[in-house]
């Protein structure tokens, strides 16, 4: 599952895969945007073995996320994150959901991913506002729980901002080992997680 714009820049590294594309974004993060993944599931003949990939950022994450956790009582999940923050936060943590009339992010489940795979050369198709953006979570990060993080991006941070690289590479690897941890010690968000 992808959306039009995602699908478009980097699809054609998954072969001959047709997807289900659905709109992306805070405006159709809502349960009427899941359950055209459901249709397609269904459509699909999808069962419990079946493993749903989001491609995208974490929107999109989150509203596949939710699909795979709530059909047929869960379905496997595999991340494939493509925006600085799905790589380095949404994508590891297991936070799925949609958006409520009332208030954002009111309807989900926790559901950890089977799998995310990283691939830090899709941050080359975000815009340079986009990926910076992004930069500010792995600030987030260094200032929370890595100020070494911090000396990181300061030593080669002209490197990072080319979008691809050994350099961002590595801060990627960090954020995500940082946001596994504190995922690992409170999954459910009732301690340590809220920071």
């Amino acid at each position: 599952v992808s959306s039009p714009r995602v699908w478009d820049a980097i699809g054609r590294r998954f072969g001959r895969v047709t997807p289900t594309l659905v709109p992306d974004g805070e405006r159709v993060k809502h349960l009427a945007t899941v359950s055209r993944v459901y249709d397609a599931l269904l459509d699909l003949g999808a069962d419990r073995g079946t493993t749903i990939v989001a491609v995208g950022g974490g929107v999109l994450g989150d509203m596949v996320g939710f699909a795979a956790a709530t059909y047929l009582r869960g379905l496997r999940l595999v991340h494939v994150p493509t925006t600085v923050m799905a790589q380095v936060d949404s994508a590891i943590g297991g936070k799925t959901g949609v958006n409520h009339a009332r208030g954002k992010n009111l309807i989900g489940a926790f559901y950890p991913p089977a799998l995310v795979v990283v691939d830090p050369e899709t941050l080359r198709t975000l815009s340079r506002r986009e990926f910076r953006a992004g930069l500010y979570e792995v600030i987030k990060y260094g200032l929370i729980a890595e100020p070494t993080l911090l000396d990181l991006l300061e030593r080669d941070l002209d490197s990072v901002l080319t979008q691809h690289g050994d350099a961002l590479a590595e801060v990627i690897r960090v954020c995500c080992r940082i946001k596994a941890e504190v995922v690992s010690a409170d999954e459910h968000e009732h301690g340590v997680r809220r920071i």
